[in-house]
């Protein structure tokens, strides 16, 4: 009898644990509306809705994790410091990248029509994300790079020094089901942003000698 209260306790927990790893995991839909991410790379000073150019992943935490890129950067900037570490940082305390099946869930933009500069991963079908708890609310950040010349992830990108840009951080309420009713991203509160380049080393070394110069011509003046 004792034996078979055990056996039957055993196999209740290697159901729940194949229920957890089955089931346990939320469905998003990474999809965005038109002219959702802006190439303000291509030329300088100069914001355009992203010709395909652009892919875009996010990332995902904890309901009110902290989030310190901050609210996003505005279309039609013309600079921007590098903000690859902070990223890194922040996949090391408490956010991941969205992942479908253990998979980077990254997508370029749709490169033209009515829907350009608009995300649209897997064809715009909810997935379940790797990790994130089902039908419950999770914070989320887009982030969207440079993708000329190939680079198709976050780590690529971020080790090219790719041109960055991000939204500011929204909740996004998952779905429990694959038939759940969810939204996509921008109607959860995702937001348009540009894509800017990071300035090169030797740029703000130089900048920083153009502002010792015009202090030590002031102090001569003085």
């Amino acid at each position: 009898m004792i034996m078979n209260m055990k056996l039957t306790a055993a196999l209740a927990a290697l159901v729940a644990a194949s229920g957890v790893s089955a089931f346990g995991q939320g469905y998003v839909l990474f999809a965005t509306s038109k002219n959702n991410v802006y190439d303000d790379f291509t030329t300088s000073g100069t914001s355009v809705v992203a010709p395909g150019d652009v892919t875009a992943t996010f990332l995902w935490a904890a309901t009110g994790t902290a989030d310190p890129l901050g609210a996003g950067v505005a279309t039609g900037a013309t600079s921007l410091n590098a903000n690859w570490a902070t990223i890194a940082s922040m996949l090391t305390s408490g956010w991941s990248i969205g992942q479908n099946a253990g998979v980077e869930a990254d997508k370029a933009d749709n490169n033209g029509g009515v829907q350009g500069g608009a995300i649209s991963y897997n064809s715009s079908v909810s997935f379940q994300a790797t990790g994130t708890p089902a039908g419950a609310g999770i914070e989320v950040v887009v982030l969207g790079w440079d993708n000329v010349g190939g680079i198709g992830t976050e780590a690529a990108a971020s080790a090219a020094g790719a041109a960055l840009g991000w939204s500011g951080a929204f909740t996004y309420a998952t779905g429990a089901t694959s038939g759940s009713t969810i939204s996509n991203f921008s109607v959860s509160g995702e937001l348009p942003f540009g894509v800017v380049s990071t300035p090169e080393p030797t740029s703000l070394a130089l900048a920083g000698l153009g502002g010792l110069s015009m202090l030590f011509l002031r102090r001569r003046k003085i």
